[in-house]
């Protein structure tokens, strides 16, 4: 009894505690406490979410230079190792500052609910047990230290999430911004649109087995033509009896076949592989049954043609969605736009034009550069240059190069008395706001620099290096843009891919962390993969591969565009073959996930919502021009009814 009394009594002292600190940050640190207070103030300091930035920078490019060919015993290895050691401790401080600031779980504002906060913590976490795997491998056996270590190496990927705590600043780009809300807003349709394409694979993945379940091996020899069974070909001695990587033995292998099916990258072959296809432990014969053909066309028309744009629509769809409910807050910013164009317009109506007090002869070049044959003329002129440009070629002739160049002096002169005769007939002032004309000055100054470079040069009067010259020369293919400035149509898409520069940036900073986490987790999982003469590769090359961070970026871009990327898939299939490596068994679960996953978010997502954002912009120019043409009528109109009152007061 009464320790049943003493026990009931600590609950209750102890929940009455707990009670009178809820406010306190880790039950220990009251709101008056004064480190508390200093920890406060400097986390809503810009200067501290920079700095953590700059250290996040510092550890994605630590992570870059990790290879699986790095001597446990070099130097780079010790500095690898003891940065992780230092930004493992920079993190952990971070995350302590603002538990101890906000406190960790109870509270209004605590760390744990901020999403971003959550993800830190997981990541500060990984790197801890990271460091803990890493001295236990040391004191461990050799053979538990590289499994553990290999596994867990693998976890330190997860910190490269740390990057994406650049959108603490996303109130300061609203692009950015749209980026991850169209994200977000597309997570519910992009998953209806899933569970279909889910439905159509399971069932003709079923259908395939079915069909086509142990009848894709073929035997493999010399004399191959002549065999017919499994039997035939295991009794001959130089011959094999190999599957197809692709294949539909299971429900699993013919998910991943249908995946590259449905992605239109090595389909023929697949197909020709079922139309050839027998019997079990029958070897292939050519064209054996083409009505099989029906099944890969069916599937392609109805997945790849049909559920798969569904798929990009919906993800433009929901790009456009969330840009109408921001387009609800642009209006007001709009109208007051309009109306204080609308108000300098009219004044400048009002006001006599700036060439109004020109001399006469000054006016007639002022007239001539407005008349549209002046547009027409120069537009001639470029074409001409634009001709002549075409046609050097490598060897040719001295007279045709002296011809070439003579030309070069005519056309740098005409466009430099065009310069001329535009700034005496609108000014200085007038030329220059146009900033086609500043990219008139510009060619024309690379012109004239080249030409007296290249003159500099032949005559040895100062040392200039050739490369210098020859990007001035190439820079003269910049006066094919003055003709941009005279249709309209074409100045328009260009000011769209402008104007959707900002936008365009954040989706490329989007781009550029993804590919950067799949090329280091790439390194991890394939980097010590082998390619020589008993064990060949079909994707992976010198050109290809997966053994330093910067390889592994270019092989990806590749991967992105579809470009063979079915042979780096079936050659990541292979378990680590390294010397010095141990068996992974898991790596024909892994591969097609990392190639999967990697695929759709790449080319299905990511460049969509580029696509989406080139479409939006494009609509809001079109828009933009069409409201200037209505306010340019409205003013006219105002103008009109103006002279109208004014002329009726008077009589």
């Amino acid at each position: 009894v009464i320790r049943s009394c003493l026990s009931r009594h600590c609950r209750q002292t102890i929940l009455e505690c707990l009670k009178k600190r809820e406010n306190y940050s880790l039950y220990l640190f009251s709101p008056s406490n004064g480190l508390r207070k200093i920890f406060q103030r400097l986390i809503v300091q810009k200067s501290f979410d920079y700095l953590i930035l700059f250290f996040i920078i510092l550890n994605c490019i630590t992570l870059a230079m990790e290879r699986p060919s790095i001597s446990p015993i070099s130097f780079e290895r010790q500095f690898l190792n003891y940065s992780n050691y230092l930004f493992t401790a920079i993190f952990t401080v971070e995350m302590m500052i603002k538990v101890i600031a906000n406190g960790l779980i109870f509270g209004p504002n605590t760390y744990l609910h901020t999403s971003w906060n959550i993800m830190d913590g997981f990541l500060v976490i990984i790197s801890v047990v990271d460091l803990i795997t890493m001295n236990r491998g040391s004191i461990t056996s050799p053979t538990e230290s590289d499994t553990t270590s290999h596994i867990l190496s693998m976890l330190r990927v997860f910190r490269l999430l740390r990057t994406l705590r650049a959108l603490t600043v996303i109130h300061r780009a609203p692009g950015l911004k749209l980026v991850v809300q169209t994200l977000l807003s597309s997570l519910r349709p992009i998953c209806y649109i899933v569970i279909i394409c889910c439905i159509f694979f399971i069932i003709f993945g079923i259908l395939g087995v079915q069909l086509f379940k142990g009848k894709f091996y073929y035997c493999e020899g010399p004399f191959a033509h002549k065999v017919r069974t499994r039997q035939q070909c295991e009794a001959m001695s130089d011959h094999r009896w190999k599957n197809q990587q692709y294949n539909f033995d299971n429900l699993g292998r013919a998910l991943l076949t249908l995946f590259i099916l449905a992605l239109k990258d090595g389909w023929v072959q697949i197909m020709y592989n079922g139309i050839d296809a027998v019997d079990v432990e029958m070897q292939p014969i050519k064209n054996y049954s083409e009505t099989k053909s029906i099944y890969f066309i069916s599937f392609i028309l109805i997945v790849s043609f049909f559920l798969l744009n569904m798929f990009i629509g919906v993800i433009i769809k929901s790009f456009h969605d969330c840009r109408a409910q921001q387009e609800l807050e642009e209006q007001a910013r709009n109208r007051a736009k309009r109306a204080k164009k609308i108000e300098r317009q009219q004044r400048l109506l009002r006001e006599l034009p700036y060439h109004a007090r020109f001399p006469l002869w000054r006016k007639c070049l002022h007239d001539a550069y407005i008349s549209k044959y002046f547009d027409l003329i120069i537009a001639a002129i470029i074409i001409l240059n634009v001709v002549t440009m075409s046609l050097e070629y490598y060897s040719m002739p001295s007279d045709l190069d002296k011809f070439l160049e003579y030309c070069n002096y005519v056309f740098t002169v005409v466009f430099l008395l065009e310069f001329i005769w535009k700034i005496v007939a609108i000014g200085p002032s007038h030329y220059f706001k146009d900033k086609w004309n500043q990219l008139d000055l510009f060619i024309i100054l690379l012109s004239i620099a080249g030409i007296v470079m290249d003159k500099m040069l032949s005559r040895h009067i100062l040392p200039i290096n050739p490369i210098l010259i020859r990007v001035t020369r190439i820079f003269r293919i910049a006066r094919v843009l003055k003709l941009l400035k005279i249709a309209t149509g074409v100045r328009a898409l260009l000011d769209t891919v402008v104007h959707s520069f900002p936008q365009i940036g954040n989706l490329g900073l989007l781009f550029f962390l993804f590919f950067f986490i799949f090329a280091t987790l790439g390194v991890e999982l394939f980097g010590k993969l082998e390619c020589s003469e008993e064990q060949p590769c079909s994707g992976l090359n010198k050109h290809a591969h997966f053994k330093n961070f910067s390889m592994a970026l270019l092989t990806l871009f590749r991967v992105a565009t579809g470009d063979n990327w079915i042979s780096i898939l079936k050659d990541t299939l292979r378990q680590d073959d390294s010397p010095r490596a141990g068996k992974n068994h898991f790596m024909t679960i892994i591969s097609p996930i990392y190639f999967v996953v990697f695929i759709l978010v790449a080319q299905f997502v990511l460049i969509n919502i580029l696509v989406a954002v080139l479409m939006k912009k494009l609509a809001d120019s079109n828009k933009r021009i069409a409201d200037d043409a209505e306010m340019d009528e409205e003013i006219e109109r105002q103008l009109e009814s103006n002279v109208h009152g004014g002329n009726h007061i008077e009589q």
